[in-house]
């Protein structure tokens, strides 16, 4: 087989390192990677830029609950958390994979990663390394910018902090749509800042009138982003943390959580009773709350956005699958026209100082953010 790769073979890598255990931690980790030892079938991918956000912030304080640690693993103490980003083949020993081509997928905070090409076609490929533990397909795929109808290079930024987490709020919605009762006239949404939510509360309206008009979609936010969650024009209303007693108790509610405050979710529960007919765990944003356990039970479900990915897939198909996809994407991106703004983080320490950021709950949510090494 023909090798592609560099002519340098000596590869000079940066990774940020955090603390399972303690993940305000972190360490920038320095190594080399040697291209002629690459296997057959193998390829070296290059991390050129990637989106964060408070999703990332979920991967890191869910590590272990979801399995999110496992995707690029460090040492038994340390992990490395997950990004959405476009990356470069620059080595290779798989023949469909080509040096010099340019994908979108699931990579290490790092500069670069190394892959078992796999279910190579004209569209994407997926990585199968044997030191990889995935939780679904959706995160081991690559695909082809080429290739790819919603790649535009003048839209990589919106690309890259959206795509991932509209994936989310996309089949969310359709989850909503598919088993929301004609007695639910609030639909709740923590943390509605955040962009998931965000995304989510704008299909959720727009889809509203085919469902029979029979819900608001009200958004639960802190006093300091309000005025700006408002100004996105993705809810019928947008309501404090501090001002929950003025939730409609008329008909019955459903809470899908951004936000992962457990006492915050009890006091919804002792507010509406039995008037709350489902909850929705997604994220967890809040990050400061995971520290707190009171007392109570909570009575929700954990949704998984790849497990409503495959089944509608499958009953959809692929193409119809991405179709409806895009139509969404389409209306959302428009919506969100000049409302956001994009700002570029580069170099190690500045990513590092950013993750510290996120993990604050300090994220400007006007802005998205491009960071590269």
């Amino acid at each position: 087989m023909a090798d592609n790769k560099l002519n340098d073979t000596q590869i000079n890598s940066t990774e940020i390192w955090v603390n399972k255990a303690d993940v305000s931690q972190t360490k920038i980790v320095h190594g080399q990677l040697d291209s002629t030892q690459l296997q057959d079938g193998q390829a070296i991918l290059q991390l050129n830029s990637f989106g964060f956000s408070a999703n990332n912030i979920t991967y890191a304080v869910t590590g272990d609950k979801m399995g999110y640690w496992g995707f690029f693993p460090a040492d038994e103490q340390w992990g490395i958390v997950p990004v959405w980003g476009f990356g470069t083949v620059i080595a290779s020993k798989h023949p469909k994979a080509q040096v010099g081509e340019v994908v979108y997928g699931y990579f290490p905070m790092g500069t670069h990663l190394v892959i078992n090409v796999d279910k190579a076609n004209e569209i994407s490929f997926f990585d199968n390394h044997p030191q990889r533990v995935s939780s679904s397909p959706v995160y081991d795929n690559y695909l082809r910018c080429a290739q790819d109808a919603a790649y535009q290079q003048d839209s990589e930024a919106w690309l890259l902090n959206y795509r991932p987490l509209f994936m989310t709020s996309f089949v969310l919605d359709d989850f909503v749509g598919e088993h929301i009762g004609e007695k639910v006239t609030t639909v709740l949404l923590t943390s509605a800042s955040s962009k998931t939510a965000y995304g989510c509360a704008h299909l959720l309206m727009k889809h509203k009138a085919q469902r029979g008009g029979h819900y608001r979609v009200v958004g639960l936010t802190s006093a300091a982003n309000k005025t700006l969650t408002e100004s996105f024009s993705c809810y019928d209303e947008v309501l404090e943390y501090t001002d929950i007693d003025q939730i409609s108790q008329e008909g019955e509610s459903w809470v899908l959580d951004f936000a992962g405050n457990k006492q915050l979710l009890l006091d919804l529960q002792d507010l509406l009773g039995d008037k709350l007919s489902r909850e929705v765990f997604i994220g967890a944003t809040d990050v400061k709350s995971q520290t707190n356990k009171p007392k109570g039970k909570l009575h929700g479900e954990l949704f998984f956005a790849p497990h409503q990915v495959k089944k509608r897939t499958e009953e959809w198909t692929r193409e119809g699958f991405n179709e409806r996809y895009a139509q969404a994407w389409n209306s959302f991106s428009h919506n969100m026209q000049g409302k956001i703004s994009v700002v570029e983080y580069k170099g190690a320490q500045a990513i590092a100082d950013l993750y510290q950021i996120g993990l604050a709950g300090a994220l400007n949510n006007e802005e998205i953010n491009v960071l590269t090494f």
